[in-house]
């Protein structure tokens, strides 16, 4: 019993491990991105380090994104990341308040691509 109430403790107090979900809302609206509605799965890889599977909705259904590495530092309450892509290196900026995050996709040459804001269910 005891060992299980320090698992417990210990996934009580991942403030980040989990789904989420929210809206991913494109910034450049010259562009072929759209506004989705996105569920993100975190899972745990190492300490102070997340893994990140994205997935948005359409037509009901989840379609994978990708994944993203990520780092949390606790601190400032900031998780962030690059995606390597066919237009470079992009920088995604998640604030942690609670049980919600806020953030941003940034390109690699500085334009504010998407607004995010997820809920942990």
């Amino acid at each position: 019993m005891i060992v299980a109430a320090i698992l417990l403790g210990a996934a009580a107090a991942d403030p980040i491990s989990g789904t989420w979900e929210g809206t991913s809302l494109c910034q450049v609206k010259s562009s072929p991105c759209h506004d989705e509605h996105v569920i993100y799965r975190f899972t745990r890889s190492a300490p102070g380090r997340y893994k990140l599977d994205a997935y948005k909705i359409v037509g009901g259904k989840e379609l994978f994104m990708g994944a993203i590495d990520l780092t949390f530092g606790p601190a400032r309450n900031l998780l962030q990341g690059t995606i390597s892509g066919n237009r470079g290196a992009s920088y995604v900026r998640l604030d942690l308040n609670a049980n919600h995050l806020s953030g941003r996709l940034t390109l690699a040459d500085g334009t504010l691509f998407r607004l995010i804001e997820v809920t942990k269910r």
